[in-house]
């Protein structure tokens, strides 16, 4: 509450010298909106078209790519209320951080910790749609996770020289950032030149660093053994509700090098 107050005080509207409150409905009609509605998800989040990916945009094409069954693009397809949401989040942000994105920083950051405060979490998810579009998206994500110290952030990207252009202008993110960079093929091994990676096996596939076991994760947060797990019938599977992260944040922790994501 004391970060969310300090956030909420160190507001500047540009061209205005008179302090003014931020509130949630300002944050979000200005910067995009946070997210709070991933109940498998033990985090904020804030999703951007998938439509507008930039190396992504390529690999869907791309028989055998980890881009080539994107969910966010089906979603987006048969749900054209989350399509316009995520392409609202896209553009606000884009203009936004082309102008100020210190204030985008504070806007979205406002809304994490309001979010984390509400859920009685410390984790935010960037991108459970879409990706980084630039580096000055990036510097804008770095600026939030900055200002925000006691939320771990984890940022999946495929826009690997994206992120190493960052790092060659402004040198390395803050610790409370886990940047990904993901694997450009399923079975492929992890990308080099990067500290924290990911990755998609095949079953029966070497996995490479930590498996995620979200695919067998009920929403009591158990991890059903792979034997059981096989046995169980469609409408058995659909009752234990899988796919929840459980007690697992691997993905936020920068001393996991790499997650290895099972196909499904």
């Amino acid at each position: 509450m004391v970060l969310l107050n300090k956030i909420k005080r160190n507001h500047h509207p540009k061209g205005n010298k008179t302090m003014e409150t931020l509130t949630l409905k300002k944050a979000i009609e200005d910067s995009g909106k946070i997210s709070l509605g991933n109940t498998k998800m033990p985090s904020t989040t804030f999703a951007i078209s998938a439509k507008h990916c930039k190396v992504g945009g390529k690999l869907v094409n791309v028989k055998g790519s980890t881009c080539s069954r994107c969910y966010a693009l089906k979603l987006q397809k048969l749900r054209p209320s989350v399509d316009k949401g995520w392409t609202n989040n896209l553009f606000k942000a884009e203009k936004m951080i082309s102008t100020n994105p210190k204030l985008w920083a504070k806007m979205v950051a406002f809304q994490i910790v309001r979010g984390c405060n509400k859920l009685g979490i410390n984790e935010h998810r960037w991108f459970d749609s879409g990706d980084l579009q630039s580096v000055a998206m990036l510097r804008a994500i770095i600026l939030c996770a900055e200002i925000t110290p006691n939320i771990r952030h984890w940022l999946p990207t495929r826009e690997a020289k994206l992120v190493k252009d960052y790092r060659k202008q402004y040198g390395n993110e803050p610790t409370n950032l886990v940047i990904r960079v993901s694997a450009t093929m399923i079975s492929d091994k992890p990308i080099a030149g990067h500290v924290n990676t990911s990755t998609v096996h095949r079953a029966g596939e070497e996995i490479h660093g930590k498996e995620c076991l979200a695919y067998r994760t009920n929403k009591d947060a158990k991890v059903v053994d792979k034997v059981t797990f096989k046995a169980m019938t469609r409408p058995e599977k659909k009752i234990q509700d899988f796919g929840h992260c459980g007690d697992c944040r691997a993905c936020w922790n920068p001393t996991v090098h790499n997650v290895s994501y099972p196909l499904h």
